[in-house]
């Protein structure tokens, strides 16, 4: 495969609110920040480029590498929920992710990226699971989240369609949406081609090295130097980030899940929709997005075929296969999705950070590393890509990120 080197709009498009000024999170000075005119930032999923684009749009020289290209691996084939729903996580992850809601508003707008709000719909098939539920809603509720328990009538209300077979309370969150998160990452990448940065791939890392003065990236196909490397290497955060100098792993091993993208058709669902054993959402182009965990049995002949984290199956029957056992669960939900004729089938690799946290910032005794891994990504990337360019450029720490630094692995 030939690597390229992409400049502004050589870079083509394949797919088709309040500022952040105004949250005004609190920053402390960092006297050991280097400065920064010219980064490089290792992947190019949605955080990477949301990096990217932040950082060239204040005049950052940019150089974006990747192993194979943009929105290639997770972020290419992701359930792209963006959601600050209930969780069991701490306030400030909570926080992070309500701010990056209300970021991707103004980012949209900026970017014309393919979101479609309409809330989302959580629901389980047992009273546990439904009862922790409702005390997560209710804990945020406290914050002043809209999100509320509803009945099945409320939610026949809102989403027509589904029948969501359980008597239990659903949950329902109006500020979700979904967006088409290739569709987004391009436009990020074309953004900072825009703005004078640069894409090289496929380029495969092999070393990363710092000086007092530099920071040096070795790849296959040459060496790159800048003031600074961001690591967004997504479910290769830790073996980047172990050539960058990092004790510690980031990540725990990848987790597999199928998505099934169908084509379109006429409008069907308003909401993302979520419950144990299926998970759907249409988008803006009429394309349903439907998925689930995949839970292989540990046979060698899986374990041989997921060792090396593949994206796609091994031939287009077994896909297919696959694909129509998703529709058919989730048709149990809304009939007229096992109906629909796949598009595209894929498996998705999700990085698992060690605590659930994401991690992000400078390394302590690595001034010219920044680093930026997580696992909800797509919720992430515009809030994350506008505080790192700030940490980065600025040399400040800023409050919001400072429960998500590497140094709670120390």
């Amino acid at each position: 495969m030939q690597t390229k080197k992409i400049k502004r709009r050589e870079f083509l498009l394949t797919a088709g609110a309040a500022s952040l000024t105004a949250l005004n999170p609190l920053r402390q000075v960092s006297a050991a920040a280097p400065a920064v005119e010219r980064v490089i930032v290792i992947g190019a999923g949605i955080i990477g480029s949301a990096i990217g684009y932040q950082l060239s749009k204040r005049g950052c020289q940019v150089t974006v590498l990747d192993k194979v290209g943009p929105a290639a691996q997770a972020s290419g084939n992701s359930f792209a929920w963006i959601n600050a729903s209930w969780s069991d996580t701490p306030d400030s992850y909570f926080s992070l992710r309500t701010h990056s809601l209300n970021e991707y508003h103004r980012l949209s707008e900026e970017l014309n990226l393919p979101i479609r709000w309409g809330g989302a719909l959580e629901w389980y098939h047992d009273a546990d699971s439904t009862s922790e539920m409702t005390d997560g809603i209710s804990l945020i509720q406290k914050g002043g989240a809209a999100a509320k328990m509803i009945n099945r009538g409320q939610a026949a209300d809102i989403e027509p369609n589904l029948d969501p077979q359980s008597d239990y309370l659903l949950a329902y969150s109006p500020a979700d949406g979904a967006i088409d998160a290739q569709a987004a990452t391009f436009a990020m990448i074309q953004g900072m081609l825009d703005n004078g940065g640069e894409l090289i791939a496929p380029a495969m890392v092999s070393d990363v090295a710092t000086t007092r003065k530099r920071a040096i990236v070795s790849t296959d196909i040459g060496t790159f130097d800048a003031d600074l490397v961001v690591v967004a290497a997504g479910t290769n955060a830790n073996d980047i980030a172990h050539m960058a100098g990092l004790k510690t792993d980031l990540l725990m091993p990848a987790t597999p899940g199928i998505i099934v993208k169908t084509r379109p058709v006429e409008p069907l669902l308003n909401t993302v929709c979520y419950t144990t054993n299926s998970h759907f959402h249409q988008q803006a182009d009429g394309r349903l997005i439907v998925a689930e965990k995949l839970n292989p049995p540990e046979t060698t002949t899986h374990l041989n075929f997921l060792a090396n984290q593949p994206n796609v199956f091994p031939n287009s029957e077994f896909a297919m296969q696959h694909a129509k056992r998703i529709l058919n669960t989730a048709g149990f939900y809304v009939p007229e999705i096992a109906t629909v004729e796949p598009e595209r089938i894929s498996i998705g690799w999700r990085p698992l950070p060690l605590d659930g946290l994401p991690t992000i910032g400078h390394v302590a005794d690595q001034s010219r590393i920044y680093l930026a891994s997580m696992h909800s990504g797509i919720t992430l990337a515009p809030i994350v890509g506008s505080l790192a360019s700030r940490e980065i450029l600025e040399g400040v720490r800023i409050n919001l990120l400072e429960k998500f630094r590497v140094e709670r692995f120390y």
